[in-house]
């Protein structure tokens, strides 16, 4: 008799069983899904600030090499009007 009823279980539970592993499987495949979405949406948006960043640093170097450039003729224009102050004070 108690194999009997434990047969019965056994039928019971096997469809209660089966789905709660079906179902436990979908939401790990839509955990991970989701997962690799956001996860790549991340990558996404860090490439996107590293190539901002590139771009910037790009500008800005060519900024720096500008100055640098503006710096030296500002140095010759004070270097030409030193010169003629010191030549008009000698005379």
């Amino acid at each position: 008799m108690a194999v009997n009823e434990h047969e019965k279980w056994r039928k019971f539970l096997q469809p209660l069983v089966t789905a709660a592993v079906a179902a436990l499987s979908a939401y790990t495949y839509y955990i991970q899904h989701n997962s690799e979405e956001k996860t790549e949406a991340r990558f996404v948006a860090l490439e996107l600030r590293a190539d901002m960043t590139d771009k910037r640093s790009d500008r800005f170097g060519s900024d720096i090499d500008n100055f640098k450039i503006l710096l030296g003729d500002i140095r010759s224009d004070v270097s030409f009007i030193r010169g003629k102050l010191e030549g008009s004070r000698s005379k």
